[in-house]
């Protein structure tokens, strides 16, 4: 939404720097949590909201949200690679870790739901192909980090939605 940051590229590295050390001067580690908000964009703000899925929210939430648009092959990738390079420009600056956020309804999260995520690819379908965006999201920032920079992952325990994901699954997720 306005005024979240985003970090896209180092040209704001020397702000992440100073945001970084003013918490570990005094001790403390400062870590960011990274999503990706897919369908759950405010309307106007995005040209295109995208979602695993073409699935529009609720009636009561639509004057709120646009129906997105089903992300493509090419811009899943696009957006793993996003999530590492945004990981590695985090590590650079000096935080002492990242979060994926993989809840709230944000996209890694409606890639988790089988209400939200309704692919019949290898993105979706069973739990493990649902699980495959998460689980590719955080290789590619251990990929871009190394093994020893700390990586969390945010998940629900449940989306509560019918048809939903539900806390089995979220059990089911932790364990991979």
């Amino acid at each position: 939404e306005p005024g979240n940051v985003v970090i896209e590229d180092e040209s704001d590295l020397p702000i992440l720097q100073q945001w970084a050390k003013a918490a570990t001067d005094h001790g403390s580690a400062l870590w960011v949590q990274l999503n990706y908000p897919g369908k759950q964009s405010p309307k106007g703000l995005n040209v295109v909201n995208l979602s695993p899925s073409a699935i529009p929210f609720k009636k009561d939430m639509q004057a709120f949200f646009e129906t997105p648009r089903e992300i493509t092959t090419l811009e899943i990738q696009d957006i793993i690679q996003r999530f590492g390079r945004s990981a590695a420009i985090c590590k650079k600056a000096g935080f002492g870790g990242v979060q994926i956020h993989g809840a709230h309804g944000y996209l890694v999260s409606q890639f988790l739901s089988p209400h939200h995520n309704q692919r019949t690819d290898e993105w979706g379908g069973s739990l493990e192909n649902r699980q495959r965006f998460l689980m590719a999201v955080y290789a590619e920032i251990r990929k871009q980090v190394g093994a020893d920079f700390p990586v969390g992952i945010k998940l629900n325990s449940t989306d509560f939605q019918r048809g939903g994901f539900t806390e089995e699954e979220s059990m089911a997720t932790v364990k991979v």
